[in-house]
């Protein structure tokens, strides 16, 4: 199922996010922990993106165990700071063939010395990437108190709106501490946009 459609539904989603194993091979306990997890009932399943792709095949593994062993919806993470745009197009394949539907678009964190060698310079230019190679339903961050590297407010709505414009299907908030900004923001942005209605937490 498309995590559009579960937010789509007239009662509280509740989901988990778990972080693939960082060495080779290590993948019992985590199988261990989707397992206990999936008798939770939650609502899907997120999984992690490392640094710089660092454990994007074990994204993928670990996605598709919770898609195909539980039949759960699976959310992989997939960062583009530092890739190129056939690795990129390597992992669609990879989630397409295992069944995965669901993508969060990140830019993720650029590394410590950041000299910009890969082919994406923002989220936005991931998510139109991702419309155009597969029907995945897309998710994207948001910042309702804004975001750290954006001087200004209204920018940072405008950036978001420009999101979903490109093609994001739903939106997942950073965590914020005052809901009053959460609804105000919203409201800008929702007008004339509904694919924005679904703000997941």
């Amino acid at each position: 199922m498309r995590i559009s459609e579960l937010l789509a539904r007239d009662k509280i989603t509740v989901s988990c996010e778990i972080f693939p194993p960082k060495k080779d091979g290590a993948f019992g306990r985590i199988f261990e922990v989707v397992d206990q997890i999936n008798q939770l009932n939650v609502d899907f399943i997120s999984v992690t993106y490392g640094a710089g792709g660092s454990t994007s095949k074990k994204t993928v593994e670990v996605a598709s165990y919770i898609q195909n062993k539980h039949c759960k919806p699976a959310l992989a993470h997939l960062t583009c700071c530092d890739s190129s745009k056939e690795e990129i197009q390597h992992r669609l394949e990879e989630l397409k063939a295992n069944g995965i539907e669901n993508i969060l678009a990140l830019r993720g964190d650029r590394p410590e010395n950041y000299s910009g060698g890969g082919s994406y310079t923002y989220a936005i230019d991931l998510i139109r990437d991702i419309k155009v190679q597969g029907d995945f339903c897309i998710g994207a961050a948001c910042y309702p108190e804004g975001h750290v590297e954006c001087e200004h407010k209204e920018d940072d709505i405008g950036f978001l709106k420009a999101k979903v414009d490109a093609g994001c299907d739903f939106l997942t908030t950073q965590m914020f501490f005052d809901n009053n900004i959460y609804y105000n923001r919203k409201l800008q942005v929702q007008v004339g946009h509904p694919a924005v209605e679904n703000w997941g937490f």
